[in-house]
This record gives structure tokens, sequence and C-alpha cells, in this order.
């Protein structure tokens, strides 16, 4: 990846915990909506969702953050046939809705705070309930994958009214730098809808915690 190396990694870790096995298949009903981003906003009526991010961040174009997904997947699974397949079904039935970043992907290095929302088709996946069983089948897949993740207890929390599952992770990519990443998971319209942040420091903490507090439902 020729890419702002923070920038991805982040995307990159948060897309690995969305890409859980999953088997089986599911019938059409409405169509989903990708919602819309303006400066500093995204809604979206299919789950009833709106929230705010810092007006100066960058709302990432969707094609770049397909195009790191399946890079992520690729560096991820390495050699492993089996996780390949895993990963390859999950990027079928996933949706990326909204990246956002305080910087663009493709500026110089540096550490990359950001919010992002994806979609999973839960009806291909196996005893998922809630964001809980949601969030352990990630949390298995991530550990697979071999790097330095570090988890802490599922814990449960209030986001916009609607209950949610939520697992913080961090990993060290060097002795100055840790990522911090939260993952928040709920089930809406026959999707686990997660909610991703990332941090790098207190300041940027207080912004993605201020992005959640934003956050309402219909």
């Amino acid at each position: 990846m020729n890419k702002n190396k923070f920038g991805a990694l982040a995307l990159m870790l948060a897309l690995i915990a969305i890409m859980a096995a999953a088997c089986g298949g599911g019938s059409k009903e409405k169509v989903i909506s990708l919602g819309t981003t303006s400066s500093g906003s995204y809604t979206n009526d299919y789950f009833g969702v709106s929230l705010q991010f810092p007006s100066e961040w960058e709302a990432q174009d969707m094609e770049m953050v397909n195009q790191l997904a399946e890079a992520g997947a690729e560096l991820i699974a390495g050699d492993d046939e089996e996780l390949q397949k895993g990963m390859d079904l999950s990027q079928a039935k996933t949706v990326n809705l909204l990246m956002a970043s305080k910087y663009p992907i493709d500026t110089a290095d540096q550490p990359n705070p950001s919010v992002i929302l994806v979609g999973e088709k839960v009806s291909l996946l196996q005893g998922v309930k809630d964001g809980k069983d949601y969030l352990e089948a990630s949390q298995e897949l991530m550990t697979q994958s071999g790097l330095p993740y570090e988890f802490q207890e599922i814990k449960e929390q209030q986001v916009g009214g609607k209950d949610f599952h939520v697992m913080e992770v961090a990993v060290n990519v060097s002795p100055e730098l840790s990522i911090t990443q939260n993952y928040y998971s709920t089930i809406l319209e026959g999707y686990a809808f997660n909610i991703i942040t990332t941090h790098v420091d207190d300041e940027t903490k207080a912004q993605v915690e201020d992005i959640i507090q934003s956050v309402t439902f219909k």
C-alpha cells in the first residue's frame, strides 16, 4: 500500500472486525440506503440514524474505502485460503456507509482518528442475536489474524437511545504509537450495524466520544 500507512492501517484494523465467518443466505427486503454525507454530518433513513463529526474532517470516498478493505483482507488472510474465503464472503454482504477521518488517507504519514459506519447482513451469520454475539465472533477472527490486539471486556452502552454492545481494542503499532478503537454494535433492520471510532490520544479520544454523543435514531 502506498497510501497513508496510519490511516490505512486504522481502516484495515476496523474492517477486519466486520469480516466474521459466515454462511447461508437471505431474502431481499427493502433496499438499503448508503445515506447522505455533508460537511460534518451523516444521515441514513434506512437505519434511521444521524450523527455529527468535526466539520474539518474528511469524508472519504467509498471507492477508496472498498479498495483498502480488499487490501486489508489480503494482508490478514495471507496464504490461508479458508480465511480468505470467509473474508471474501463477508465483503460481499458488507455495506460501507461512512468513513470520516481527521486527515485524508492519501496525505503524509500521521496517526488518523476516524469514525466508520458499516452494516453486515446478519441473516448470513451463525448464531448472531445481538451486538455482543457479533463482537465475540469478530474478536475471534481478529485473534486469528495474529496482529497484536489487546481486548477489553465487551460492555453495554446506550447510543442515541438504542442498546449497543461495545468492544475496546488497542494495537501497539510502535513503542511511540498505540491505536485505540471502539466497536459499537447492535442489530438494526436485519443488519449488524457498527460504529467504529479510532483515536490516538486524549484530544482525539474526546473528539470521537463527541461523535458518539451526537448519534440519534428516529
